[in-house]
């Protein structure tokens, strides 16, 4: 430590620290252009110059290091005149139009003329004609305004790891651009606009935004991935005019934000939000009050119940509505309804990744939080473009990689960002994990690389696992996973030596062919290593959906009450029985595939769906269709007429986050606020008040006044929310479990022991491909994209033009021998379905493997996808039979998805208005 005297303030800093640290130490403030939060020191501006006694020259205090007893003076006259100087040269040629700045009100130099300088200078005024650039769809910059602090260049390259701007030209008419003054051809964070600090980058999207004294900030809980990023909404009356990350002690995103956090949220203000309920008359959809949309869902549903038994009835929950909303809507289902039909999308991916957590350590959960990953010194990411399907979890995982703090393995089929900075790149055929996985663990057993004190205290099933492990021996696996055996050994000896190892891995839609079997691998891993219940060690599985993990602790799953308590428990039961004042039912209940095929069956007659849209997001889209329109009664609770929504009797209008309170539980269990920020359009509603009202309209009286209100009663009833108080979360968010109102939360699970005990190893092995699939020679690999991942993100205009078609990405070596090229449109057959697609030819697939986006309306990836019986496997892969060159102007437009779905919706139309008239016959 250093003992230094800062404006006669005397302070013990460590070797290392710059002045300008040690100074904000104290709360001394030295103005500052070019250094930022999180970014390397840069000395460009020269605004944070001190005096240094001893020394007749003066130092950027940014860059230079303390040494023992220095003597700093950061506010002298000779300090004031540099800085006044430094202001006057950057106003020489800096145009002066403030009132119509985008950054107005929070511009750095417009603070430090006023509070150092002049609004004009002793050197005059230089003109220098410079570009205003459309860099993208996104993102504009005035290169007039740019002070040249650099700021935008560095956090591109040392945060974002894209290197897409850099300075051009020399003297005034210097500009930063990208490469040969092109449009930007990066991720569209706007990393760049938060960090310039004059309005020289702005958002197009907000460009024409209001004064910032005028904007209110509401500090909220991103809706769209499971990372749960915290930002600040600014807004003015209803309206939405500015999207900033927040960084404090609070956030988990260090003020970082991607494309769809900062771009968004114009669905919030898109016109097509339906503004009223809508009840089919006659065939048709047409407007209508709550009242009549209330008892139309009563009246059906219990005249369901009435005829058919509560079980013809089921629920579909949201992983994208509030744990109160998904809380109150499961309640709903089994307390007022009567039925353990209830689940949610939950089911196709990350329920099945999460049961393999539960089986292994008793706790279905990832075991480290994101903010962990500081800790570890090797990083294992498995079957995830992190990157872009968790941007910000990416972010932090290069941040430590690329800081020399860890090393990273790659275990992915796809060419992606982030196989660009790993130190191993295991680029193994997709449907292989678990024999790359089985592979290496079988390395470290038979070369006694495992943690031995570890696996003798704490872990259960070796000698099962071991025997298990005969045939996947590198030799054995390397025809299976395409991978040499010298590879997997170095794989497995790299992760074994690691002191602190963290296996992430991607499930749900980006990843959906990561079950069960592959988790349980991983969790094998972990174990045999001793890399599970230390700080830096663990399995973190990611997900997509905002609030995914919430919705299955709140009990939106079929066999479990909130908090995982098995529905087939008679103690737990009574319990809820006693808490709810009602009875509940004893059957497990159907998943929600299975009420799908009910539905089609004539099993289930009335479905309640809440903020999904099936007919999009599950698979095997045309078994769904079946269930949908078989129907009795189905009631869409929504924010757009989706295309579940058409199929709907009643369609109930509800708000999106940005316009409700509540909580969401993100991908690392963090418990978050959600804050409202603007009013709802028209006559919409939150859906926990829809709820309420629809259970009271039922008999069974929902009383709450708030969202929190009914948070409270959720830490009455799942004892790891118990310490989640509503008054906690003012001021961040919670890791559960958190049994108390006084303890702190747990980041890390099973520091001391499992709850299950021991840890339990369970041998998984390597799924033979199918016969079926024997002349299907190429695997479909569905998944999201940067820029979209559903129904929310396809109504934000800026995102749709940034990415507004589906683009399949081919090989090289596929598209030679197919006779393709960028560009070209192509047919794709599977053994359930065709889609067509237009196509990119790119190395980031292998070949043999095709990519496509699976959240574009008019390209349903899930035409192509089946869902395997075996709950615990999830989606089955998919093999396509045939892909082939087709004109544009044969594409199917008469059979396509858009014209059956229509065809669909018409017979429903046809159906109804039959039912209807034989009704007025009967009456």
């Amino acid at each position: 430590m250093f003992t230094i005297t800062v404006d006669g303030r005397k302070v013990q800093v460590p070797r290392g620290t710059t002045i300008l640290e040690a100074a904000r130490k104290l709360e001394i403030d030295i103005p500052t252009f070019c250094d930022y939060k999180h970014l390397l020191p840069f000395g460009s501006c020269r605004m944070c110059v001190v005096e240094v006694e001893g020394s007749d020259r003066l130092f950027a205090s940014c860059v230079v290091p303390v040494t023992e007893g220095m003597e700093i003076f950061t506010d002298t006259a000779r300090v004031k005149r540099a800085r006044e100087t430094v202001l006057e040269l950057l106003l020489t040629y800096h145009p002066l139009e403030c009132p119509v700045c985008p950054q107005s009100g929070r511009c750095r130099l417009q603070d430090m003329t006023f509070e150092h300088g002049r609004d004009y200078g002793r050197f005059g005024s230089v003109h220098v004609d410079k570009r205003i650039d459309y860099l993208s769809p996104l993102i504009e910059m005035n290169q007039n305004r740019c002070i040249l602090c650099g700021r935008c260049v560095r956090i591109c390259d040392e945060v974002q790891g894209e290197g897409e701007l850099d300075f051009s030209g020399r003297g005034f008419p210097t500009v930063v651009e990208p490469a040969f003054a092109r449009p930007m051809g990066c991720e569209f964070c706007g990393q760049c606009i938060q960090a310039c600090p004059v309005g020289s980058l702005y958002s197009r999207i907000y460009k024409h935004t209001a004064p910032s004294w005028e904007l209110t900030p509401v500090r909220t809980t991103c809706p769209f991935c499971g990372v749960g990023c915290t930002l600040n909404l600014e807004v003015k009356g209803d309206r939405i005019y500015h999207v900033l990350g927040v960084d404090d002690e609070g956030s988990n995103n260090s003020g970082f934000l991607c494309c769809k956090g900062r771009f968004g949220y114009e669905y919030v203000h898109n016109k097509e939000r339906i503004t009223k309920p809508l009840v089919r008359r006659n065939g048709e959809l047409a407007p209508a009050t709550w009242e009549e949309a209330y008892e139309a869902v009563v009246r059906g549903f219990q005249g369901i119940r009435a005829s058919h038994g509560p079980d013809a009835l089921g629920g579909i929950a949201s992983a994208r509505c509030t744990n109160e909303e998904n809380y109150l809507f499961q309640k709903f289902m089994r307390a007022v309804m009567g039925t353990n039909n209830v689940d949610s999308i939950a089911r196709f991916g990350h329920f099945p990744g999460i049961e393999a957590l539960r089986k292994a350590f008793g706790v279905g959960a990832p075991t480290n939080s994101l903010k962990d990953l500081q800790h570890s010194d090797f990083i294992f990411v498995l079957d995830s473009n992190i990157t872009e399907d968790d941007h910000i979890a990416g972010l932090k995982l290069l941040r430590q990689v690329r800081s020399g703090n860890a090393r990273l393995l790659v275990a992915y089929s796809r060419k992606v960002k982030i196989t660009r900075f790993s130190d191993i790149w295991l680029r193994h055929r997709p449907g292989t994990t678990v024999s790359l996985l089985n592979s290496m663990i079988s390395v470290i057993l038979e070369e006694g690389l495992q943690n031995e004190e570890f696996c003798r205290l704490r872990v259960d099933g070796l000698e099962e696992l071991k025997e298990s492990l005969v045939k996947y021996a590198p030799e054995k696996s390397e025809d299976v996973t395409g991978i040499p055996a010298a590879e997997l050994r170095e794989a497995a000896r790299a992760f074994a030596a690691a002191g602190s190892a963290t296996i992430i891995i991607t499930l749900g839609g980006a990843s959906p062919y990561t079950g069960t079997d592959t988790v349980t691998a991983a969790v094998n891993l972990a174990l045999v290593t001793g890399n599970v219940g230390r700080v830096g060690a663990g399995v973190i599985p990611l997900s997509e959906y905002n609030n995914i993990q919430g919705s299955m602790d709140m009990g939106a799953l079929q066999g479990f009450l909130p908090g995982y308590q098995p529905v087939s428990d008679e103690n737990i039961r009574t319990w809820f029985e006693k808490q709810w004042k009602a009875s509940l039912p004893v059957t497990e209940g159907l998943n929600a595939m299975e009420m799908m095929d009910a539905a089609a069956q004539g099993g289930i007659k009335g479905l309640y769906i809440m903020g999904e849209n099936p007919l999009s997001a599950f698979p095997d889209r045309d078994r769904v269709m079946e269930g949908l329109k078989n129907l009795d009664l189905l009631v869409v609770q929504d924010m757009f007429l989706t295309e579940t929504a058409m199929f709907a009797d009643v369609v109930l209008p509800a708000s999106c986050g940005p316009e409700k309170d509540g909580t969401f539980t993100n991908t690392d269990r963090r418990v978050q606020r959600v804050r409202k920020a603007v009013q709802s359009p028209g006559e919409t509603r939150d859906d926990w008040r829809i709820i309420s009202d629809l259970a009271t309209a039922a008999g069974y009286p929902m009383e709450y006044g708030s969202a929190m209100d009914i948070l409270r009663e959720i830490n009455t009833i799942i004892p790891f929310y118990a310490g989640i108080r509503p008054e906690r979360l003012e001021g961040g968010g919670i890791h559960w479990p958190c049994p108390r109102p006084d303890h702190p939360g747990t980041e890390v699970l099973h520091m001391d022991r499992f709850t299950s005990g021991l840890g339990h190893t369970r041998p998984v092995h390597q799924e033979e491909p199918s016969k079926s699939r024997a002349n299907y020679p190429y695997t479909l690999l569905p998944g999201t994209i940067l820029y979209h991942s559903g129904t929310t993100t396809t109504m934000a205009k800026g995102l749709n033009e940034v990415a507004p078609n589906a683009v399949a990405e081919v090989s090289p070596v596929d598209a030679g021998e197919l006779g393709l090229e960028t560009g070209d449109w192509v047919r794709m057959t599977s053994l359930k379905g065709i889609i067509e697609v237009q196509i990119e030819v790119t190395d980031r697939s292998m070949p043999g493997t095709v990519f496509v986006p699976n959240h574009y309306r008019n390209v349903p990836v899930n035409e192509l996808t089946h869902y395997q019986e075996d709950k615990e496997k999830g989606v089955t892969f998919v093999s396509l039979k045939r892909i082939e060159r087709i004109e544009v102007e044969k594409r199917r437009e008469t059979e396509g998805p858009g014209a059956r779905l229509k065809k669909t919706v018409r017979e429903i139309q046809d159906k109804k208005r039959k039912t209807a008239q034989q009704a007025g016959k009967d009456a």
